[in-house]
């Protein structure tokens, strides 16, 4: 069976939510930087999620979140 999209995005949200605690200067620090982990759904299934920050030239920092189960990926931003 392929990735199931909705422990994907609960995957992506949890670290989005993990992001949302700390703040700008802290943000700016990942900017450049990937944080790969290794984690395992409710399903039991082993799933990659990625996550880095991007600057977005207006002096906002954008987060990106990736979930994989190296079937098909499921992409968050916030």
């Amino acid at each position: 069976m392929g990735l199931n999209r909705e422990i994907a995005a609960q995957l992506a949200e949890a670290r989005l939510a993990e992001w949302r605690r700390n703040g700008y200067d802290e943000w700016r620090a990942m900017l450049d930087d990937k944080d790969i982990r290794l984690v395992v759904g409710e399903d039991g299934k082993r799933y990659t999620v990625v996550s880095y920050a991007i600057d977005d030239g207006d002096g906002r920092i954008r987060m990106s979140v990736t979930v994989d189960n190296e079937v098909i990926s499921a992409t968050r931003k916030g």
